[in-house]
């Protein structure tokens, strides 16, 4: 758990990288045609209104993998929980993530080992309260972080099943985790348990440490999720998106310290533009990713209809998520200052700077492609659109005609169709249909204004933001949630995710 993050700190973070950071390299990430990879990507999770969102992983490989598991909120992406789990070849993990009174849980009755250790004897992790508020809802990132070289490594060893379905020893399990020195100022120590560098762990053994040494995992995840309702019976779900190649180098990192902490080889690490920032090497992926999940179009499905003689509604809520928008973020600025002054890189922003504001009132620190501009174009069954009445001849001068453009503010946005919400967000937006439709098909196509995205990340001069990462559309993932509800005879509810299709932009990278 992050309970050493400490935003407090931050200033002294970026300034103690160390001076070998070597740059970074391209990712040889592609889209998986299999849905197997070594990244996955859930693109919605809710705890709201009697909602539980649940997770399946399956290692499909004969190798032991090492596996970041992360909770994004919505609003901004910020890391609300992560954990550490280890699964052994051919082992499967699962739980559910919901809310137990002002508190949300991460639960799982399964006994592959987990780092750290769940927080009490009844299998829960609790979110830490730092990004807690607006976390009610989010996105979900499962990254490979590597696999022993051999089977026989003690971390392999530690997480095998035994006969009875219980790992041989989850506490030498948790010893590869522990920080061990890595601080900009100090050099691991090689006497001790913890993460030696990306590819080198020790935990204790009889007389001392044992090392373990690590690959990159095999593409061999499978990760499915269901979002269900105890109040409405309802329950849908999908196969999570999943990437290949994500990683090509193993990305060990400690969970005990974070950057706040001045710890570059901590739980911050790997995220979806990479491994630690201290490898040089296995940074920079956000940029292919961007490359493969960025759509031109989104379409699917929408429904918004009533079948009065069965008592029965047919409704459509949109999710659309922007996977990795923390990457564009300076997040020293963002999080030391508050995101009402962290300013978004446009025209209209660079001039905002000359306002007379104290000094330090207003950091430029925003390369997000979001808020994003979302074009819908709205059809019923029948091929017909929305039709704009012809204007009339004038007596001049008459203002002039307002089109409303809706924008996708966060990095998961949930686009109401029915008259009855299907997810219960917070907050959704409203998409206009033609005249007298019950239900059709949308395409939706998204812009950013902003001329000047950017990477920012850990550098040999501290952290920064890198402009030009354009050329390629946001990356965007989701799916259409249908919910048939029947409010005479709630036992009859169903649901079902629908995947968006998309008319996809070049997978190469820029």
């Amino acid at each position: 758990m992050n309970t050493n993050f400490k935003p407090l700190g931050i200033a002294a973070a970026v300034a103690a990288v160390t001076a070998g950071y070597a740059g970074a390299v391209n990712a040889a990430s592609v889209a998986s045609e299999t849905e197997l990879g070594d990244l996955a990507i859930v693109p919605y999770y809710t705890t709201l209104e009697g909602y539980s969102t649940g997770v399946n992983i399956i290692n499909t490989a004969d190798v032991t993998q090492v596996l970041k598991f992360r909770f994004r909120r919505a609003g901004d992406s910020m890391d609300a929980m992560d954990f550490n789990v280890v699964l052994s070849p051919n082992d499967m993990y699962t739980g559910f993530i919901g809310a137990e009174g002002d508190n949300i849980t991460w639960t799982s009755n399964d006994n592959s080992c987990t780092a750290p250790g769940y927080d009490t004897g009844d299998n829960k992790f609790t979110m830490p309260p730092i990004f807690r508020a607006g976390a009610d809802t989010g996105y979900i990132e499962i990254i490979s972080m590597g696999s022993p070289t051999t089977e026989t490594q003690p971390i392999a060893v530690a997480a095998k099943h035994g006969s009875d379905g219980v790992p041989a020893s989850c506490a030498l399990v948790r010893d590869n985790f522990f920080a061990n020195g890595l601080l900009p100022t100090t050099a691991p120590d090689l006497t001790k348990k913890g993460v030696i560098n990306s590819a080198l762990t020790h935990q204790k053994g009889k007389t001392g440490v044992v090392p373990s040494t690590y690959v990159a995992s095999p593409d061999s995840l499978k990760v499915s999720y269901f979002i269900k309702s105890d109040e409405t019976g309802v329950e849908f779900g999908d196969n999570a998106v999943h990437i290949a190649g994500f990683l090509d180098q193993p990305a060990m990192t400690n969970q005990e310290r974070g950057v706040f902490s001045r710890d570059f080889q901590g739980f911050d690490y790997p995220d979806l533009n990479g491994g630690s920032p201290l490898d040089g090497t296995t940074r920079n992926k956000y940029v292919d990713l961007r490359a493969i999940l960025g759509a031109e179009e989104l379409i699917n499905d929408w429904s918004k209809n009533t079948v009065e003689a069965l008592g029965a509604t047919v409704d459509t809520d949109w999710v659309v998520t922007v996977p990795g928008q923390y990457v564009m973020l300076n997040l020293v600025s963002y999080l030391t200052n508050g995101p009402a002054a962290c300013l978004r890189q446009t025209a209209a922003a660079a001039a905002d700077l000359v306002d007379p504001l104290p000094t330090g009132a207003r950091t430029p620190c925003d390369y997000r492609d979001i808020p994003l501009t979302a074009v819908f174009d709205v059809y019923d069954r029948e091929e017909q659109g929305i039709t704009v009445e012809e204007g009339d001849l004038v007596v001049s001068p008459q203002p002039p005609v307002t089109v409303t453009e809706k924008a996708l503010k966060d990095e998961v946005n949930v686009i109401q169709w029915g008259e009855t919400p299907v997810l219960n967000a917070p907050t959704n937006i409203s998409v206009d249909t033609p005249a007298g439709a019950n239900f059709g098909w949308a395409s939706l196509s998204t812009s950013s204004a902003d001329v000047n995205l950017g990477i920012c990340d850990l550098g040999s001069m501290g952290f920064a933001c890198t402009p030009g990462v354009g050329g390629t559309p946001a990356p965007v993932v989701g799916f259409a949630a249908w919910q048939r509800a029947f409010a005479a005879n709630p036992g009859s509810n169903y649901g079902r995710i629908v995947e968006h299709s998309r008319k996809q932009a070049s997978a190469s990278a820029p």
